[in-house]
């Protein structure tokens, strides 16, 4: 298009306006042909005479500076040019129609153009002495570097304000940094050098060329007038072309769907592909640009000034058709022809009705009112071009540029917003390889960076735009794609519900419902394409004013932010699968977008607010924080249980126990933002007195609070006891993203802060409650609560919450009363009477004593002021079949299907009138059972305990400081073993944008003080990492497995780790020369200081919770269920209960408060209580009595009553940490229970009494025994002592032949006597693995649930296909036939038809039976990748694969390993224990070896196990039938070609044992084909790794004729054969060639060819000669030897061990005979 052309539609509004005008062609006031235009037409930088150029180009030079020295405006508008004379006017006009010639579309194309530009900004100087020129005069304040991603730039600490702060490589070596804390690293989204930033880096940090100490140069700014026309017209010129974006756009999208074949038509156009390319179009003039803004000095100054004068803009704009002359000149400009086109990009780029933005809500706001308004537009509707964006900001440190850029770009933020949306949405529907969004993002964050990172800035933006909100809203506008409804509810109808559809989410007064966002179709969240807005609110809540500020805005902080949070709270909830398939879809990808997106937007965003109120101690701040949160959280509430009014607020809300039990949502911002305020702010003037006002006078909403942060340690629990196993990796990566180290500060540590924070302030008794519930243990363990309990002033001071509650004398009656006070008055004043009831001490006791206490107990028992504690571990149905009212539903069924078929209904149907047809609706049902396995009910227990472990002995966010904390992060998880420093460093959660700074002040110091680094191992293969070990001082005396507990991803992780803390102190017991029994050690858990001061105000208020009572009968129910073969206690949990006991008696011992309270607190161990388990216990006991108990029984177990006695009333094991077994830890408990109770210190001193009085009469009678005896005659004495030397002679005899037989045989295995040492001989000789699918690791192979080898089976039938090496080969392989036909030698014909031909042959002989020696041929093939899984688990993870598909064949699966094809699972040899068969001495006989495998195979017909049950089992699992372990093996050689032709010729099918060995025999034969052509394997072992398992089944379905057939061979094959032995007699009376003919099953010619030559019987016979090891190998070899000149061939001898050498080599391998079992 020629300059000066109108680029837009000739008519608007359907008139033609040039008609009104004169049709005229307009021509410039010069020619072509003229000296000062042609040179410059006809330039070129190679040819061209500069001496023609520069004259032309001073005359042009000249006009401008005429214009310029005039203040003629460079662009004329629609008067601002009439002031001036007609030849200035036409002066003006020549310039801008010869700058018209070289500024058209060919700059897009054609580089010659730009040389024209550059001589013209020279105005008449050589280009490189101008360049230089500028250089020279170059000046900014600020650094004007700008580098893309992945550049190298600098970052120093010490002088930098924000940690956004970045250097380029230029101003960092000029400065020089010398002993700075500095960093250079790869710029990831690029950015801008800040030398010279006074916002962000210190004066001492800036070079000698930027900042307020440099100085302005003088300009001379007629160096630069022709650029400033020629710059003008190169932005309109790009303006122009960009103009008309959403038509060309549209277009494109038509012609694309239309070009598209119908079948491949998407629904999305590529929008990211679309912008790069139009905008890649202008790239030519964006770089010259970008080169005269590098200039610097007046030239950048000059563009700056051009982009900000509104006055220019206005004259680019301002004219309409009306407004052009006579002449017909049209100017290349902005105007009207171009106007609706930019009105629709404009338009393009306005957010959905749905989301309104304030300072953009119409076209109207997103007028431009200068170029660079215009050039921020089409940076954002271009998608972010680089080289745009650099031009842009290439100029942020001329004056006002930066101000301005940044308040019309945050003013138009939005835009940036839903261009990128725009992009997530195409790039989500194409699935394209190209990642565009992320590029895109980090491009945009290049922008907003270098202004986000001034806080006077930000401030000002702030104030003008709403910066924080507008980004808010934006990020909301981004995520919130779609919206659903929750499906968290609280209404008891709905606690029990399994399934969404039932629920009942009706609310009160016309609320509406919560929604929540969804990982569903969600584009931005799924793409990542929000990441950008995240980074840049994180920018600007750095800067602690404004943050501060944010929380006093109610529409930021309380409206936008506040809207985006609730969005949150609940979202992507996880119904737990009960029954039927597992989960068809992994939703992992969802579970980690949603933990993305809360940590991203809420949880850095919440630690940069809650910082910067910190850093300014603004309790304002703090208390409006708090209040918006807790004002949304009760909103919430009112939506989850709908109460009525606030009456009923304290019954309805104060009673709810639990959440939904089979739904869990792991995001709960509001319940996180609550808990680290209240953990945060403590410190903060006025913040206490201002929760005391409010929060703590409202228990309801504190129990409230606790209980869905309760619910995920609930799910936390199910989960790894496999309880969500059917919801795959959605539940399981759900609980361990939630428990990772590195993001613990955002989930985990708040949830736990939160749950104590409402455990200390409520009453006791019910936060127990709530747990017990939560966990499901109330289905288990009944307490049925004695009557008054807890009704005495000092136990509701201990145990109540903050609210108070009824007196004792409005709780007990009046005619009780006295009843009651006496039996408190018994516990409290004496309690021994009680004690040694319960115990059996009554001896010591008076009458009027037992009858005191015999009334007391009587009382109690008729009163029931006593809790009974009812154990029962059975699980009931999870319905109640008396009430379930689906039970009819079966009737119904059949009488419609009845009345459908025209079939007269059953009388008896029809006579049940209780049936009612609205109960075919199941929202009535409800699975109130949730244990449904008795192996779930230790997980519980553990969970619960862990719990409240976590809650009592962690200060993380409740007492300890912050190194402290980052200490106790770093030792324990250095207690897993030796950690790389950068593993350490991550494992420290960092809280918000500058949390890395305070991790950094104490982590190398901290690292110093606990580890010692660890060399690399030298590896020649790859770089090995050095890494830290904990001190053996600091894990003595700092490791703490409660913490390590709490961040353990699992039950496993745990205990794993517990079991090698277990280890470490049994070697430090036996190294430092301590006693060491074979008792286990426990986990050395460690008590605690329960000093008030410790803790934050408040919080040590839970402490009182380890004197509940429910509490302390759950311990009760665990220790007293040790060994029940129900519930099945883990070690651990055992440890667990007892250690939560001692930390209660510790408490007791350290409390310092009312005398009456710490008396009431010991008798609390003395209260009875009734113990019921059903059928087992009926006892009344006591805690004291309990534990008194358990430490006698436990004592007496080791024979170490006194000793233990003894050290409990010492208090030798009263220590912070002590180290043994249970007795140990029980001693513990005793010990400080002896300090604080005079009861319990008597009951042991009795004990200890009884013990040593017992051991003084046994002593007595022994020595009195003794005294009795007659002396010894003196020849008996001396017999014995002979004896004795003879016995030790023999015992070091045999010591010395034992080390000679261990020294050779450790010289055969290669094995060291201190490798010797390690092996454990107690554990069992049984292979463990691991099932992918279920996830049970370390099992063994049972029958009751087979393990199977996942195999591929495919036809293959290269064995098959062979011919005899011995013909001369074939030249070309379609001759193969005729070469046939002549030779009839069936040796010629390939293997395959030769075996059946032969074996047709044999068919007509006798006996028939020998047909069945010769192996079947199989054209089938089985491949493996070696791993293993059930067979149960993988036929159905395969049939939940194909469950639409019919089994119509072999349905294939992926390994769930290795993904490598399966289609079939063959199972895996049982272990069993073998028995070694006493074999005859060598050389065998006939007769020998006849006994010797009679032996072995009846052993093998025998019955596998001795119960009918496991041998049904067995038999299934190697049964051909459908549903058999083998019924794949067997359809795939009967769909074969091979069974195809046997049917065909109508041969017998063989045996299954027979056709099993023909598949392990083929294997081995195409195993040992391609290792000859040195086929490489896929996988190490893979062609071998089936044999000994498809032996195993050959064995296992073997019949008669294959152990007469088996008999006959081996006898032959492992029989001493030679001409002598031929003659020799035979195992039953008859010569040996009788012997060979009355074979079962052998002709007389087989017979002769199972006769083996010298070589290999010796060879056979030496196996036999020598028993002595078993080997233990699998390979393939070929053994070979020389006799007599002819060459003896055993091929492919396949011998389940080592590889068999020559007899030339002198050594034999030998294997020893084994019963087959």
């Amino acid at each position: 298009m020629p300059p000066g052309e109108p680029v837009g539609p000739e008519k608007e509004d359907g008139l033609d306006r040039s008609s009104s005008k004169s049709s005229q062609k307009y021509t410039p006031k010069f020619e072509r042909t003229d000296w000062y235009v042609e040179p410059l037409l006809n330039f070129d930088a190679d040819t061209s005479t500069m001496e023609d150029v520069y004259p032309a180009v001073k005359y042009w030079t000249e006009i401008a500076l005429e214009l310029k020295s005039k203040s003629y405006p460079i662009c004329e508008g629609i008067d601002n040019w009439k002031e001036f004379d007609q030849k200035t006017r036409q002066k003006a006009r020549m310039l801008d129609d010869f700058l018209d010639l070289f500024i058209t579309k060919r700059l897009y194309s054609e580089e010659k153009e730009f040389e024209v530009l550059r001589v013209l900004i020279s105005q008449g100087k050589p280009y490189l002495e101008f360049k230089e020129k500028m250089s020279k005069v170059n000046f900014s304040l600020k650094c004007n570097t700008i580098w893309e991603n992945e550049a190298v730039a600098y970052r120093c600490n010490t002088c930098a304000f924000t940690p956004c702060m970045s250097l380029c490589e230029a101003c960092f070596d000029a400065n020089g940094h010398v002993g700075h804390d500095y960093i250079r690293f790869f710029s990831r989204e690029g950015g801008a050098c800040d030398c010279g930033n006074q916002d962000v880096i210190k004066e001492s940090g800036n070079c000698p060329e930027h900042g307020d100490e440099s100085k302005r140069p003088k300009y001379d700014m007629t160096d630069v007038c022709m650029a400033e026309y020629i710059i003008t017209k190169l932005v309109v010129r790009m303006f122009l072309d960009y103009r008309g974006w959403t038509r060309r756009f549209q277009r494109a999208e038509e012609q694309f769907h239309q070009e598209a074949e119908p079948t491949l038509r998407r629904s999305e156009f590529d929008i990211g592909a679309f912008s790069a390319a139009d905008a890649q179009r202008t790239k030519n003039i964006i770089d010259f640009l970008q080169e005269c803004s590098n200039y610097g000095g007046p030239m950048r100054l000059i563009v700056s000034e051009i982009l900000l004068n509104k006055d220019l803009y206005k004259a680019l704009t301002e004219k309409t058709g009306e407004h052009y002359d006579e002449s017909g000149r049209v100017e290349l400009s902005l105007d009207w022809r171009t106007y609706h086109m930019f009105k629709n990009d404009r338009e393009s780029v306005l957010p959905q009705k749905t989301q309104r933005f304030v300072l953009m809500d119409t076209v109207e706001k997103i007028e431009c009112f200068t170029l660079l308004d215009e050039l921020i537009f089409w940076i954002n509707r271009q998608l972010f071009p680089q080289n745009l964006v650099n031009f842009g900001l290439s100029l942020l440190s001329e004056p006002g540029y930066r101000d301005a850029f940044a308040y019309r770009f945050f003013t138009w933020y939005p835009i940036c917003g839903k261009v990128i949306f725009e992009l997530c949405i195409s790039q989500n529907a194409l699935h394209r390889n190209e990642d565009r969004v992320s590029p895109t993002c980090s491009r945009a964050v290049h922008v907003t960076v270098q202004m986000l990172s001034s806080a006077s800035l930000c401030k000002e933006l702030n104030d003008n735009v709403q910066l924080v909100k507008t980004i808010f809203e934006v990020t909301r506008y981004m995520i919130c794609e779609r919206l659903v409804d929750s499906d968290i509810s609280l209404k008891p109808q709905n606690i029990f519900k399994e399934n969404k559809r039932f629920l009942n989410m009706t609310t009160m007064d016309g609320r509406p419902t919560w929604s929540v966002m969804t990982m569903l179709k969600n584009a931005a969240i799924s793409q990542h394409g929000y990441w950008f807005v995240m980074g840049d609110i994180q920018n600007v809540l750095t800067h602690t004013s404004l943050a501060v500020d944010s929380v006093f805005d109610v529409e930021c902080f309380g409206g936008s932010y506040m809207r985006m949070m609730c969005e949150m709270q609940g979202m992507n909830p996880i119904w737990r699968i009960i029954s039927g398939n597992a989960l068809e879809h992994d939703a992992g990808e969802e579970v980690q977008r949603a933990y993305t997106l809360e940590f991203e937007t809420l949880a850095v965003t919440l630690f940069n607010i809650v910082a910067a109120i910190q850093q300014e101690r603004s309790s304002d701040g703090s208390r409006r924080f708090f209040a918006h949160c807790k004002e949304k959280l009760v909103e919430w509430f009112h939506i989850l249980l709908p109460i009525a009014s606030e009456d009923e607020r304290r019954e309805v809300w104060g009673n709810v126990l639990r959440a939904q039990a089979y739904t869990v949502t792991f995001h709960i911002p509001l319940h996180r933002h609550i808990s680290t305020a209240l953990t945060h702010f403590h410190d903060i003037p006025k913040f206490n007195d201002y929760i005391s006002e409010t929060l703590l006078r409202d228990e309801t909403l504190i129990r409230l609070l606790l209980i869905h942060p309760l619910r995920i340690q609930v799910a936390r629990a199910e989960i790894n006891c496999n309880m969500w196993v059917r919801n795959g990796a959605q539940a399981r990566m759900s609980a361990l993203i939630y428990s990772q180290w590195n993001v613990s500060s955002a989930f985990q540590t708040p949830d736990i802060d939160l749950i104590r924070f409402c455990a200390a302030h409520i009453d006791k008794e019910h936060f127990v409650k709530a747990l017990t519930t939560s966990f499901n243990l109330t289905e288990s363990i009944e307490i049925q609560r004695g009557n008054y309990v807890e009704t005495k002033e000092e136990s509701r001071r201990i145990l109540g919450g903050v609210e108070e509650k009824e007196s004792d004398g409005d709780v007990v009656p009046p005619e009780k009363r006295m009843m009651y006070e006496e039996y408190r008055r018994m516990i409290e004043e004496e309690p021994i009477l009680i004690e040694r009831n319960i115990l059996g001490y009554t001896e010591k006791m008076t009458e009027v004593e037992k009858a005191r206490h015999q009334e007391i107990i009587d009382i109690m028992t008729y009163e029931s002021f006593a809790t009974e504690l009812t154990i029962d571990y059975r699980i009931p149905s999870p319905f109640d079949h008396s009430r379930d009212p689906r039970m009819p539903i079966v009737g119904e069924f059949i009488r419609r299907h009845l009345a459908a078929a025209g079939v007269a209904p059953d009388g008896e149907i029809e006579m049940d009138r209780e049936f009612d047809p609205s109960i075919f609706d199941d929202e009535e049902i409800e699975r109130r059972i949730v244990i449904r396995e008795q192996a779930w009910i230790d997980p519980m227990f553990w969970g619960m305990f862990k719990l409240i472990a976590e809650l009592i002995a962690v200060r993380v966010n409740s007492g300890a400081t912050s190194e402290e904390h980052y200490r106790s992060e770093m030792v324990n998880c250095m207690a897993q073993g030796n950690v790389a420093y950068s593993r350490l460093r991550s494992a420290i959660s960092e809280k918000g944008t500058r949390g890395s700074e305070m991790i950094d002040r104490h982590f190398e110091r901290i690292l110093q003080e606990i580890g010692d680094f660890v060399d690399p191992a030298e590896c020649a293969t790859h770089l090995q990492q050095g890494s830290y070990q904990l001190k053996t001082s600091i894990w003595d005396s700092e490791v703490c497995p409660v913490f390590f507990m709490m961040r353990s991803t699992s039950i496993k992780h745990a205990r794993e780790v517990f079991a090698r803390m277990q280890m470490r102190e049994k070697k430090n017991a036996v190294d430092e020369g301590r006693q060491s029994t074979d008792e286990p050690f426990w986990v050395p858990f460690r008590l605690i200081d329960f000093d008030e001061k410790k803790r934050h105000e408040g919080i040590a208020k839970i402490y009182n919770m380890l004197l509940s009572e429910r509490f302390l009968l759950h311990c009760v129910a665990v220790l007293a269920s040790e060994y029940d073969q129900e519930a099945k206690f883990h070690d651990c949990t055992i440890q667990l209960a007892v250690y939560l006991l001692t930390l209660g008696v510790k408490y007791v011992e350290q409390y310092s408060g009312d005398e009456k309270l710490h008396a009431h607190m010991v008798s609390i161990y003395h209260t009875p209580f009734k113990l019921y388990k059903k059928d087992e216990l009926d006892y009344l006991l006591t805690i004291s009595s309990f534990m008194t108990r358990l430490l006698t029984i436990e004592a007496k177990r080791l024979d170490q009553q006194i000793s233990t006695y003894r050290k409990v009333l010492s208090g030798e094991y009263d220590r912070e940490k002590v180290t043994g077994g249970k007795l140990v830890y029980i001693g513990r408990f005793m010990s400080i229970l002896v300090k604080i109770s005079a009861t319990a210190r008597c009951l042991v001193e009795e004990k200890l009494q009884r013990e040593e009085t017992k051991q003084s009469l046994l002593a007595a009678r022994q020595e009195s025994s003794n005294a009795r005896k007659s002396p010894m005659d003196p020849s008996k004495t001396a017999a014995k002592e002979a004896a004795k030397r003879r016995m030790e002679a023999i015992l070091q005899n045999s010591a010395k032949k034992s080390a000679q037989t261990m020294k050779k045989l450790m010289k055969t295995e290669g094995m060291s006597a201190d490798e010797v040492s390690t092996v454990d001989p107690s554990q069992q000789n049984r292979k463990v693995y691991e099932c992918p699918i279920c996830g049970e690791q370390e099992t063994p192979n049972t029958v009751e649930m087979p393990f199977g080898m996942l195999a591929k089976l495919s036809t293959n039938f290269i064995c098959e296909e062979q011919i005899d090496a011995s013909i001369e080969p074939i030249r070309e392989l379609l001759e193969y036939d005729e070469c046939s036909k002549e030779d009839s030698n069936p040796q010629e014909e390939t293997r395959r038809h030769y075996t059946d031909k032969r074996r047709l042959g044999m068919s007509t002989l006798e006996p028939v039976s020998i047909v069945r020696v010769v192996p079947p041929m199989v054209g089938m093939d089985l491949k493996t990748c070696g791993h293993v899984a059930h067979i149960e688990c993988f036929n159905a993870y395969r049939a939940s694969l194909h469950d639409t598909v019919p089994n119509t064949g072999r349905r294939e699966a992926g390994c769930p390993m290795c993904r490598h094809t399966a289609n079939a699972i063959i199972p895996i040899s049982l272990d069993k224990p073998y028995v070694p068969v006493k074999t005859p001495p060598s050389p065998f006989s006939y007769s020998d070896v006849w006994k010797i495998m009679d032996v072995l195979l009846q052993k093998a017909r025998g019955p596998v196990y001795q119960e009918d049950e496991k041998n049904v089992k067995y038999a299934t699992n190697y049964s051909t039938r459908e549903g058999g372990g083998l019924n794949e093996l067997y359809e795939g050689r009967r769909k074969s070609a091979d069974w195809t032709e046997r049917q065909q010729s109508q041969m017998e099918s063989c045996t299954t044992s027979t056709m099993i060995v023909s598949v392990a025999v083929a294997i081995v034969e195409r195993s040992s084909l391609l290792r000859k052509m040195k086929a490489p394997e896929r996988r190490k072992n893979s062609r071998m790794s089936m044999t000994e398992h498809i032996m195993t089944a050959s064995v296992a379905t073997s019949k008669d004729v294959d152990f007469d057939v088996t008999l006959s061979t081996m006898t032959n094959l492992f029989a001493k054969v030679s001409e002598t032995s031929q003659k020799s007699s035979s195992p039953r009376p008859s010569s040996s060639t009788q012997q060979q003919e009355k074979v079962p099953g052998l002709s007389s010619d087989e017979m002769m060819v199972m006769v083996t030559n010298v070589f290999l019987t010796n060879l056979k016979c030496h196996f036999l000669m020598n028993p002595s090891r078993i080997l233990c190998h699998n390979d393939v070899v070929r053994c070979e030897d020389r006799c007599d000149g002819q060459r003896i061939q055993l091929n492919e001898v396949v011998t389940d061990g080592a590889t068999l050498p020559d007899e030339r080599s002198g050594g034999v391998e030998t294997v020893e005979l084994v019963g087959v079992t």
